[in-house]
């Protein structure tokens, strides 16, 4: 029987995988929905008062469940709300965590607020985009956040945290690193131009605009424009799309010293000048993980049992149905070793693995 609780109910035994976007894991030893900061922080001392560990669940769609599941708490955060005001040239919004992000993000666009543009079509909920510095297509949340409140579980009371408090680096934070499992993020604000010009600093958008005859592009015209350039990668969840059941890219496109990247362009002979890098921070060079993936000779639509490659994109590893977690973990270090190999370059996962031993 389900324990009701102060705002929330307990159940047991709550099968994950359907609330992943790849589809694999075990069930959750016990459950619950929190939809206030009450609720979450009563869960948190539901789970402390029976000495079971936590884990806080979003949208699903960068996570791993293990094959046996979750062996403590899973809370749920759905969390809702979005509040807008002016502020000069500028809108704040704060969003609850639980708010599905894409859609606040196609709201965001079609007022005309720049910002979020080019991080349409990325699945998952608010209170995930700070955890990793969410980015694709040249822009990241922490250039429009700007602050999070989140209960924190050392002090037991809820916080306020500036961007600056956030320590963010490319696809991390601090929320990701040192202090991996000290908060849990109830609501992000964020501040966007209310009439500014989109960003179209990527060279992939750039050209598909171009394409398109778009010269002076809207913000529309640029979500339109990630929206079908991510459709071609299977990277918008689509049920119709076998492709699309991934956890979206499972490798950080990684950064080498300028030392580094001369080595491997000089070990790739004449092909070297098509190995794709990008300026970094600190005078690195940022390399494409998917370039490397290919290269090291796991192509797109790799089999590995019930799992494998996309076969639009190398860097997303799909469940092609009945996949398992072993599986998924095989072949990433199946990737990770070929890449090593080839290039003396270790992949970092971009998905949290839950259940597993560390």
């Amino acid at each position: 029987m389900p324990e009701t609780n102060k705002g929330f109910e307990v159940r047991e035994n709550v099968a994950l995988a359907p609330m992943t976007t790849i589809r694999i894991g075990g069930p959750a030893r016990y459950y619950a929905v929190v939809t206030d900061t009450d609720a979450l922080s009563a869960g948190v001392a539901w789970a402390r008062s029976r000495g079971l560990p936590l884990f806080v669940l979003g949208g699903g769609s960068n996570i791993v469940v293990a094959d046996a599941g979750y062996p403590g708490l899973v809370l749920h955060v759905s969390i809702c709300g979005v509040e807008t005001h002016f502020d000069g040239g500028d809108v704040v919004v704060t969003a609850g965590a639980g708010e599905e992000w894409d859609s606040l993000a196609a709201h965001c666009i079609a007022q005309g607020w720049t910002g979020f543009e080019c991080l349409s079509g990325i699945p998952g909920r608010v209170g995930a985009t700070p955890i990793q510095n969410v980015g694709a297509y040249g822009q990241e949340t922490s250039e429009t956040l700007v602050s999070v409140e989140a209960l924190d579980l050392a002090a037991d009371q809820v916080v306020d945290l500036s961007m600056s408090d956030c320590e963010f680096g490319y696809r991390t934070s601090r929320f990701k690193t040192r202090d991996r499992s000290r908060f849990i993020i109830s609501r992000v604000t964020y501040r966007l131009a209310a009439n500014g010009a989109p960003a179209v600093r990527y060279p992939e958008l750039h050209r598909y605009l171009s394409d398109q005859g778009i010269k002076n592009p809207s913000t529309s015209n640029v979500r339109d424009a990630v929206l079908a350039i991510r459709r071609r990668k299977a990277m918008v969840i689509d049920a119709r799309d076998p492709d699309s059941r991934s956890v979206g890219s499972f490798f950080v496109n990684p950064t080498v010293t300028r030392p580094e990247f001369d080595r491997i362009r000089q070990s790739l002979g004449s092909a070297g000048e098509q190995l794709p890098a990008f300026p970094a921070a600190d005078d690195r060079v940022k390399l494409s993980a998917a370039w490397l993936i290919e290269r090291a000779g796991i192509n797109r639509g790799y089999i590995h049992g019930g799992v494998g490659t996309s076969t639009k994109h190398a860097l997303a590893i799909i469940n092609r149905g009945g996949g398992t977690a072993t599986e998924v973990v095989e072949l990433k270090q199946l990737i990770q070793q070929r890449v090593v190999e080839e290039f003396g370059v270790m992949l970092q996962p971009e998905p949290v693995f839950v259940g597993f031993e560390e």
